[in-house]
């Protein structure tokens, strides 16, 4: 259930659209101490998740009934009032700031900073590119959306309105056989702040496979604390290494790359 969730969250997020100063201080410690614990242990420990996690995607057909299903339950009804403003975008598309959105849990999305990107990261046999980035403000308007962002982020401490900041990359696997992507290390935010696969951080490509040649469209969302929200224009990444499939390292982890917006 909670892989179907984070799914359909990372579905309907990215679409349109993830923190109060009451909750900072907890934002700040608890980035901080997976940020000191974070790189490749991280990974190795996840790695098996990460896994169960590729082969529920792979399987498309329970997937997308299991999701299909879940959706219908929790589809969030927008008000006609409501879909009547020059900014409600229907589809989810934001790319103007003030335009919003509202998910399917009833999360209202609205977007506050947008950048195309064309940055390119090698870290052979994988070559990435990010190609969006977003700041969005979001208003959990039900009960449902407030447990489903808890549930994502790993974090209980989230309360309304919260900040997320966005990217959206395509990763191609430039070998010649079909490789296990790990995902990010981290996003860093600042000195003492980031996004790992511990919380804070709903990476959707860590754990899949990806076939010689080809191409992935994801994306990795972060928490960002409200003490950052109005001065944060840049991030810090760093992705882990690539596997094969029988579990062998075929890369280091990237060197720091840092994303402007």
């Amino acid at each position: 259930m909670k892989k179907t969730i984070v799914f359909l969250f990372l579905a309907t997020l990215f679409l349109g659209g993830c923190a109060s100063q009451g909750t900072d201080s907890h934002y700040q410690s608890k980035g901080k101490t997976t940020f000191t614990n974070q790189n490749k242990d991280v990974h190795k420990k996840s790695s098996s998740t990460s896994s169960k996690k590729s082969s529920a995607n792979s399987s498309s057909t329970e997937s997308s009934s299991s999701a299909s299903s879940t959706k219908k339950s929790s589809s969030y009804r927008v008000p006609t009032k409501i879909k009547k403003s020059a900014n409600y975008i229907s589809h989810g598309n934001l790319t103007k700031p003030k335009q919003f959105s509202y998910d399917s849990f009833g999360t209202k999305l609205t977007l506050d900073k947008y950048k195309k990107s064309d940055q390119v990261i090698i870290n052979r046999p994988l070559r990435y590119q990010i190609s969006q980035v977003r700041l969005l403000k979001n208003e959990a308007k039900t009960k449902k959306a407030k447990q489903v962002v808890a549930t994502a982020f790993n974090n209980t401490d989230i309360t309304n309105p919260y900040y997320t900041l966005q990217l959206k990359y395509t990763i191609k696997n430039e070998s010649s056989q079909t490789v296990i992507i790990g995902g990010l290390n981290y996003v860093k935010l600042s000195n003492s702040y980031a996004g790992t696969p511990l919380s804070n951080m709903v990476d959707s490509a860590a754990g899949k496979k990806l076939a010689a040649g080809k191409t992935l469209s994801t994306n990795v969302v972060v928490l960002v604390p409200a003490s950052l929200v109005h001065t944060l224009n840049n991030c810090t990444i760093q992705f882990s290494s690539a596997y094969s499939v029988n579990g062998k390292s075929l890369s280091k982890d990237s060197l720091d790359s840092k994303i402007t917006f």
